[in-house]
């Protein structure tokens, strides 16, 4: 636990793995299906992108790639487990999604080659967020558009109160009982109250360049949706 929260790269890694098999029918349990509807949303954010192709940074089995309508689209994550998975999944290999093994804080690709990134729960795991950022940064064409979709801890004490309980009788018994690791389902909630809030995260976007267009909780502040141009050099 200690080097999951640490961020380490090699631990997150193996977490993902362990819990491949498993993630999709958790994420959508333990959510209530609200995932479904926040990923969404997150992929009409890049309407304000320009034409062009995108990537879908630490995609996992690959849904928002795979509902990214218009688009050519790179589905990269650094966990092959959940790369493999989302291969499996695509049924229409003409809509074009790419995959790629992708480390998004060294990220294998040429400077200014997308016009768009999203991020569906990604970013908390980032061993070095600013960092992060940045290498996002250095692929996206000018103008290009970030989102990011992220579980937060919630600031209003009522729904920051249930969603301790939830994360106590639910979360964390039903997470070890159907995954194959159950520390990573008293991680997640561990890495959420670890991770800077909404406004931190703007912060830390407009300080490498980026113009935040939205910073917006979803549920009562579980989520947040950001979205962001960037603006740099």
């Amino acid at each position: 636990m200690d080097e999951r929260l640490a961020r380490d790269p090699a631990a997150i890694r193996a977490m993902f793995a362990e819990v491949a098999p498993r993630y999709d029918l958790l994420n959508h349990l333990l959510s209530l299906g609200q995932d479904v509807r926040w990923r969404r949303l997150l992929v009409a954010a890049l309407e304000q992108a320009p034409a062009g192709r995108v990537l879908d940074l630490a995609t996992g089995t690959g849904d928002v790639a795979l509902a990214i309508p218009r688009r050519a689209v790179t589905g990269a994550d650094f966990c092959l487990d959940m790369l493999a998975l989302a291969r499996r999944k695509e049924t229409r290999p003409e809509r074009g999604v790419t995959w790629a093994a992708a480390d998004a804080l060294a990220l294998p690709f040429p400077a200014r080659c997308f016009a768009g990134v999203v991020i569906a729960f990604g970013v908390r795991n980032f061993a070095d967020l600013g960092a992060g950022f940045a290498e996002i940064g250095r692929v996206l064409v000018a103008g290009g558009i970030l989102g990011v979709l992220e579980l937060h801890r919630p600031e209003r004490r009522a729904v920051a109160a249930m969603s301790r309980l939830w994360n106590r009788l639910v979360v964390t018994p039903v997470g070890r009982l159907v995954s194959h690791d159950g520390s990573a389902y008293a991680y997640l909630p561990a890495s959420v109250d670890t991770f800077p809030g909404r406004t931190r995260m703007a912060e830390l976007l407009r300080a490498q360049g980026y113009e935040v267009l939205v910073s917006r909780d979803l549920s009562c502040g579980i989520a947040a949706l950001t979205v962001a141009r960037w603006e740099g050099a």
